[in-house]
């Protein structure tokens, strides 16, 4: 079964975008190999969002620091009612890690964004865009 959402929310162009996510996250490493740290979502998916051309956007998922992408340019004033859907590259606590969100749903009351941070980590973030860049992406139609 096809759900609503598929259908009606996201475009074609969106569920592009999260299938080419998915394989992005696919080939990431579990850890840092420097550090020993596992990789976390504010380098993920600014790496992904770097190749996919979409804007990070940091804040909290509850009261989980959290980053995520926006599938669009959000409005100057981002306000609880009209943010855009979101790319959800490592979602806490859920499975799949990969997910689509749609923010007008009232189910998006988790995501709310806040400042940029200041802790990411640039090495991490370029060595994962490296690594991207080499994933092959092959599309298969179900």
């Amino acid at each position: 079964m096809i759900g609503y959402a598929a259908n009606e929310i996201f475009s074609d162009g969106d569920h592009v975008l999260w299938l080419l996510a998915r394989r992005f996250v696919e080939a990431a490493p579990d850890y840092d190999k420097e550090t020993k740290t596992l990789i976390r979502c504010h380098e993920l998916a600014r790496a992904v969002g770097e190749l996919l051309g979409l804007r990070v956007c940091d804040g909290k998922y509850g009261f989980v620091e959290h980053s995520w992408l926006w599938l669009s340019e959000p409005e100057p004033e981002i306000a609880r009612y009209n943010m855009p859907k979101i790319l959800d590259v490592y979602v806490p606590g859920s499975v799949p890690q990969v997910q689509l969100v749609d923010t007008h749903s009232g189910l998006c009351h988790r995501y709310l964004p806040d400042g940029s941070r200041t802790d990411v980590s640039e090495r991490i973030v370029g060595e994962l865009v490296g690594l991207f860049k080499t994933v092959r992406w092959e599309l298969v139609r179900s």
